[in-house]
């Protein structure tokens, strides 16, 4: 084993020239070397070395002869020495490489390489063999291993780099939920003081902006409507995936979260304390054998998932406690209605006992009372209950015999429908309810409200007493409101005028709706009485002279100017009406009825009612013609129309988002008359937002709001709620996608805040509030 002086590298016995880098290898114990007088070896342009048995041929530059450069005289080519120790012993066989002496070392060099096509080739009978010309400095080139992985490291950083970038720009791994203290706007409240608010519409269309989709929840809170909550199960500044939903919880403005009737009453304390409005906890009845634990959240007002309209948010809302005493029980609604009267009447009551619509499961049993459920009485006091009915009891209700000529026909018993109806997420109580109740007036002029009764909606009582909610059109006798057919009076069922209304069909549901077929001058209905005229739309009366009747100028050849406007209009469905079987009718407008089939469907178990939303007609008035025009806003069967429906197509169409349901349990109490109820917080703090510093509720109601501050691109900040009760929350948040340690999760640190403003009045002019954080 030979080892070389220049690289340090192994070679085999025999060998005359590294194999790794071609240096001649020196045997110590060989003799000292000789001249040469065999093979002589001369560079190639490779940096190896090719063996000839005789010298170069004369050509060009000593070697261009094989196609090489040559190598110079003063190289020693014409006698270079063999390897230290090696000797020839004569010429080689032509092709065959040269062999070292006997007792020698060093091996035969490796075979020439090819010599390229076209060049010349050495002379027959010479033999070649190629080595690695040595490193004449003796250092060694270059280590390609650690060039190597420098580059590969250089790869990875400009990946690195890359890749944050990207992903910063969120090219990739998702989506960042907008900061909200970047989207806050300013805004100046009542007070006249400015503060900063993040609107949830804001907030969605900041994601929207990003290519992810939202969802609007709506939550009960102490801030204004409309307000920016928070993402549901997420915080600013989290990554998710593009494209995915995020919900954002929007403010409702206080009210009464679903799911609170049931609850021990200090388990929501907390949760209505943050309402910011006077929350108030009344003692409700329940009987002495009852199953319902005292303590429990019997009945509220708002009814649970229903907030406070404008005008009642200085009364705050009310949370009615279960506990045992004389008058209406709480849980009275679902029992025997026979039961029930009894009970009642052996406390000495007096008890009426009415139907009104109600969900399937109160159907024959209690649906509620009047006063509500968990009052107290006092002695001998009057109470009604209602019964539950469905679609099988219209007719009960709906429709009475007239007692002169044993006519049956349309008539309202407005006591079945009369409540509360909100859609099923309620986010502002002035719109997502109505309340039906009895109307006092009449279009008629009955002396008596058994004789006809009407319904209006709260808060749009009707300026005209045609404009009161019915059943009918407009008829100056028995025949406008007949229900069946009748010979004798010569009514053929195919003339009936309440052919086209829903409540002769068989499928449950039926219409009330004001105007009652009856054209309007100006805000003025005409209701055929002898004298009335109207002039280019203003309402006029004629003059009378000594029985001689005049019309007004303008008037001569009849009225002018009246128009069919469209006006309040309901479709009410009591639990089990058939809204298949008028879906598939035509009713409703194609458009609307295909929007309302992709939507959630209706609950059919429970009453509720669909209101005409005149926002989405292009048309809501249009020109009479009288004699020759119905109105088109109504149902109506005449020999004007041919005995044919013209009725507008019905918008919307019934979708669990466009119905109102009744609220059965209403919390419609004499609350003020009711006995205060003990509460306690969570953690046995007692609950006593009665007593608080005067000054202190002052300062708190005016510094109540939202509060943000942040950098300007939105990469850090901070958001606080201050609540009215002085409480406050919020969160700070640090967006630095390049910091990382304890408390970041993937470039986020965020802080949650938390705690209670407490009063902290100094004496002199200096005075103020601290707030003390406590976490």
């Amino acid at each position: 084993m030979l080892i070389c002086k220049n690289c340090g590298a192994d070679n085999d016995g025999g060998s005359r020239f590294c194999v790794h880098c071609g240096t001649p290898l020196t045997d110590v114990s060989a003799p000292a070397p000789q001249a040469a007088s065999g093979p002589i070896p001369v560079p190639l342009p490779d940096n190896t070395m090719t063996v000839l048995d005789h010298p170069p041929l004369p050509g060009p530059n000593d070697g261009s002869a094989y196609g090489q450069p040559g190598v110079p005289a003063s190289s020693g080519v014409a006698g270079a020495p063999t390897a230290p120790g090696a000797s020839q012993t004569g010429p080689t066989a032509p092709g065959a490489l040269p062999q070292a002496a006997p007792g020698a070392s060093g091996v035969p060099s490796a075979p020439a390489a090819p010599v390229a096509l076209g060049a010349a080739t050495p002379p027959s009978g010479t033999t070649t063999a190629t080595a690695t010309l040595p490193n004449p400095s003796g250092k060694r080139g270059p280590n390609t291993l650690i060039i190597a992985l420098v580059a590969v490291l250089l790869a990875l950083i400009v990946a690195g780099v890359a890749t944050f970038l990207t992903y910063r720009a969120e090219v990739w791994g998702g989506k960042s939920l907008p900061d909200p203290a970047s989207i806050a706007v300013s805004v100046t409240d009542k007070n006249s003081k400015k503060a900063s608010v993040v609107k949830a519409k804001d907030v969605t269309e900041a994601l929207k902006a990003k290519g992810l989709n939202a969802k609007t929840v709506p939550v009960f809170s102490g801030e204004d409507r409309g307000v920016f909550l928070g993402y549901e199960g997420t915080n600013p500044g989290a990554r998710v995936k593009a494209g995915s939903t995020v919900v954002v919880q929007e403010s409702a403005g206080p009210g009464v979260p679903k799911g609170t009737v049931g609850k021990d009453v200090n388990k929501v304390v907390n949760t209505f304390a943050d309402m910011g409005v006077p929350i108030h906890y009344k003692k409700v009845v329940i009987s002495s054998d009852s199953k319902t634990p005292e303590g429990q959240v019997s009945v509220t007002y708002p009814a649970p998932g229903v907030g406070l309209t404008d005008d009642e948010k200085d009364n705050g809302i009310y949370i009615g406690v279960a506990s045992k005493g004389d008058g209406i029980p709480v849980d009275i609604l679902g029992s025997d209605k026979n039961k029930a009267v009894s009970d009642l009447e052996s406390q000495g009551y007096s008890v009426d006992l009415e139907p009104h619509y109600s969900s399937e499961k109160y159907v024959g049993k209690i649906s509620g009372s009047y006063p509500a459920p968990g009052s107290t009485l006092g002695s001998g006091q009057s109470v009604t209950l209602y019964y539950g009915i469905d679609k099988s009891s219209n007719m009960d209700v709906l429709s009475k015999t007239n007692s002169y000529d044993n006519i049956k026909m349309a008539s309202i018993h407005a006591s079945a429908m009369i409540g509360m109806y909100c859609k099923s997420e309620v986010t502002d109580a002035n719109k997502d309810c109505i309340t039906l109740e009895q109307s006092s007036m009449n279009p008629f002029g009955a002396t008596s409200s058994e004789d006809y009764q009407y319904l209006q909606i709260k808060g749009r009582e009707p300026e005209d007493k045609a404009d009161v909610l019915g059943l009918t059109n407009f008829s100056q006798d028995v025949g406008g409101a007949m229900l069946e057919a009748d010979s004798e009076h010569g009514m053929a069922a195919d003339k009936l005028p309440m052919k086209n209304h829903l409540l002769l069909k068989d499928w449950g549901m039926f219409e009330l709706y004001a105007g009652m077929n009856l054209p309007n001058c100006g805000s003025k209905v005409m209701s055929a009485s002898i004298g009335e005229y109207c002039v280019n739309g203003n309402y006029e009366r004629a003059s009378f002279d000594d029985g001689e009747m005049t019309p007004p100028a303008g008037a001569e050849n009849g009225s002018t100017g009246m128009t069919y406007d469209m006006k309040d209009f309901l479709v009410y469905f009591p639990a089990g009406s058939d809204a298949k079987s008028l879906d598939d009718s035509g009713y409703f407008d194609a458009a609307e009825l295909a929007k309302a089939k992709k939507q959630k469907a209706v609950d059919t178990s429970r009453p509720y009612i669909l209101v005409r939303d005149k926002s989405l007609y292009s048309e809501t008035s249009v020109s009479v013609n009288l004699g020759k025009d119905v109105d088109p806003f109504v149902p109506t069967n005449s020999s004007i129309n041919n005995y044919q429906n013209k009725m507008e197509p019905m918008k919307p169409a019934p979708s669990d988002s466009t119905v109102y349901y009744l609220v059965e349990q209403n919390g419609d109490l004499d609350w003020d008359s009711l006995p205060d109820a003990e509460v306690k917080a969570t953690g046995d703090k007692s609950k006593d937002s009665g007593k608080q510093d005067a000054t202190f509720k002052e300062a708190m109601k005016q510094a109540a709001g939202n509060y943000s501050f942040g950098s300007g691109v939105g990469a850090w900040g901070t958001v606080m709620k201050v609540n009215k009760d002085g409480t406050f929350s919020g969160s700070y948040h640090d967006s630095d996608m390049g910091a990382t340690g304890d408390g970041y999760l993937i470039g986020n640190d965020v802080d949650t805040l938390n705690g209670k403003a407490l009063l902290n009045v100094t004496s002199g002019a200096d005075k103020g509030y601290t707030f003390y954080d406590f976490l």
